[in-house]
């Protein structure tokens, strides 16, 4: 069983499987509990940073749209002259276990493809500012200090549990599609940590129509969002238009967490899909998967493959094996002015303690 359709059997609700698995998501109870507290007790252990530090998190496994949030959230702070950077782990890349900027004011640096799939989606999507890769956060904003001195602020993305750095302002993403799961820690649901660590929490951005009432106890703003399509474009980047897909046989390719969300952007434009090939999150694409692709839309008279910007970050190497058109989306906050003002008013605030 693929790891997709194991959550999706037994993570989102409770079976007999997640029961068994109940006891080690105890541990990890204990485990996440102990990690805060921690820090709670001893917050002289955290790496103060002289910018005003951004985390944009999560409390569940799996796609929620933290990476799309960081680019929206970069260009609104930049549109407002604010000096902005942007700190990602660099999963699954080269630099993962050190620290590279990828990008600066200027251009993406070389190293961005080397980087890992959503890193080198930021850096291609953010012109103009700085990204750095490297699971050491503390070392990336120091890097981000030195050689970027007229810095505002720094985005932390996908660092809600990284406790060693202090956060100025946190923000956590749900997505309404798989919300908390079936409400229990890893490995027995979705949760990294228990829900009461909302609590930490300044804003909770959900992306979906749909509410997550359990959230309701924390007495947190939150905010809808949703993603809608902004473009479709082929590897060459020559455009694509909307009546050409409309018109056409598609099928869809991603390896994301929520694939269903992708599939639903797509169907959200009226657009058929005559199937959707699933792969893990982070999935390296082979050319034997490439392969089993063109065997299935040669015998199935497909025109066109859409796939994620993430995704393409992969497949631009081997593009040429099918026909691909890039699905670009967009982050579409219901009430983006709610939002801009929050942020703002955040970090107003903390100037003013200060000075």
């Amino acid at each position: 069983m693929k790891l997709q359709e194991f959550i999706k059997s037994h993570l989102l609700k409770r079976t007999f499987v997640s029961y068994i698995l109940f006891p080690f998501s105890l541990i990890n109870f204990l485990i996440q509990t102990i990690h805060r507290k921690f820090y709670k007790i001893f917050p002289n252990k955290q790496f103060k940073s002289k910018k005003f530090i951004i985390s944009i998190g999560n409390i569940v496994s799996g796609g929620t749209g933290k990476t799309p949030l960081t680019i929206l959230l970069s260009e609104i702070l930049t549109s407002l002259n604010f000096k902005v950077a942007v700190s990602h782990r660099g999963y699954k890349g080269k630099f993962e276990n050190s620290n590279k900027i990828i990008s600066d004011y200027y251009s993406i640096r070389p190293e961005a493809k080397n980087a890992g799939d959503e890193a080198n989606l930021l850096a291609s999507k953010l012109k103009g500012i700085p990204v750095i890769v490297g699971k050491n956060r503390a070392k990336s904003i120091q890097m981000l200090e030195n050689t970027f001195t007229d810095l505002d602020i720094i985005i932390l993305d996908d660092s809600f549990q990284h406790l060693k750095v202090y956060h100025n302002l946190d923000l956590v993403v749900f997505n309404s599609l798989s919300k908390i799961g079936n409400g229990f820690l890893l490995p027995a649901g979705i949760l990294r940590e228990p829900l009461s660590a909302i609590t930490n929490a300044d804003l909770i951005l959900i992306n979906g129509i749909n509410p997550i009432k359990e959230l309701n106890q924390f007495h947190k703003p939150f905010i809808h969002s949703k993603y809608v399509v902004d473009k479709f474009y082929k590897p060459n980047l020559e455009p694509v238009s909307i009546n050409t897909i409309l018109s056409s046989r598609i099928v869809l390719l991603s390896g994301i967490g929520i694939p269903e969300s992708f599939e639903n952007t797509i169907k959200s434009k009226n657009i058929q899909i005559v199937k959707h090939f699933i792969f893990e999150d982070h999935h390296q694409f082979t050319d034997q998967d490439l392969y089993s692709i063109q065997y299935y839309i040669k015998h199935h008279k497909i025109d066109y493959v859409l796939t994620t910007e993430k995704d393409f970050a992969k497949l631009q190497y081997k593009q040429e094996i099918i026909p691909l058109v890039v699905v670009s989306v967009k982050l579409d906050i219901v009430n983006l002015d709610k939002f801009r003002n929050f942020i703002c008013n955040k970090f107003v605030d903390l100037n003013n303690k200060t000075t």
